[in-house]
């Protein structure tokens, strides 16, 4: 069935973001909650996810935060229960919580190498999974965040672990989409390249010469800006991309 929910206007739809509290992640948020969305904010107690809730909510946005660690598996599902007790019907999940750990191949721990594992591809999986059951009933669209560094060695960091993290969520979101296209659920990723968040915006004063290179690598000759990661998952929410599931979106400024 072809969804009626195009992307300028998603009034009444239920979506939820983990790692909804800065980056990227608050991006999506926004960028839903201004198509009329009511958004479920998943993150860390310690993280700025009631703060920015509470901003959201003055500017009359629907939202709201829910304390949420993706690493906490057995958690997920009572997560997701509660924000369809809460908000309602689940429309939408976006699975965008991830660390990102440099480090030399040779140097890994495997505490280390677990650590990134379990959050970026067990926590991924898991958390979808949980909100895929709360959308079996009556269908829905689920983005997963991969990254350039699933299909391309990167550099000059280097984190073996986040990229291999990160081309096993590409390729979990192609299986789920495919699994899941039955049942009405669409499961697609976005592969973000290098974007301008706080953090990038720190590494310009820290290490101007690994932002130079990695800007030099992207024919668009520039940092993405958040906005436009959130728009295309934004897109893949939507019922503009109804007939797309299994797919792994690159928005990588032209990334080589």
């Amino acid at each position: 069935m072809i969804s009626n929910n195009t992307a300028n206007g998603l009034n009444g739809q239920v979506f939820a973001v983990t790692g909804g509290a800065s980056g990227i992640g608050l991006s999506i948020v926004s960028a839903l909650c201004e198509r009329g969305a009511s958004v479920a904010i998943l993150d860390l107690p310690n993280s700025q996810g009631a703060l920015v809730a509470t901003r959201l909510q003055e500017e009359g946005k629907h939202v709201q935060f829910f304390d949420a660690n993706v690493s906490e598996l057995e958690r997920l599902d009572d997560v997701a229960a509660e924000v369809e007790k809460q908000l309602g019907p689940i429309s939408g999940f976006v699975a965008n919580a991830g660390i990102s750990r440099v480090c030399a191949a040779m140097d890994y721990t495997p505490e280390a190498w677990r650590e990134t594992m379990g959050v970026n591809l067990d926590g991924a999986f898991f958390s979808v999974q949980a909100f895929a059951r709360r959308m079996r009933a009556h269908g829905g669209s689920i983005v997963m965040i991969s990254s350039i560094a699933a299909k391309h060695v990167v550099s000059p960091e280097t984190h073996a672990a986040y990229g291999a993290s990160k081309a096993a969520v590409a390729h979990l979101a192609s299986l789920l989409g495919i699994e899941w296209a039955s049942l009405g659920i669409r499961v697609n990723a976005v592969a973000p390249g290098y974007t301008d968040t706080p953090i990038l915006q720190k590494m310009k004063t820290d290490d101007p010469s690994t932002v130079a290179a990695w800007v030099n690598r992207t024919h668009l000759g520039r940092l993405l800006d958040p906005q436009e990661i959130a728009n295309s998952v934004v897109f893949l929410l939507s019922g503009y991309s109804s007939g797309i599931t299994g797919t792994v979106l690159e928005v990588d400024a032209g990334y080589r």
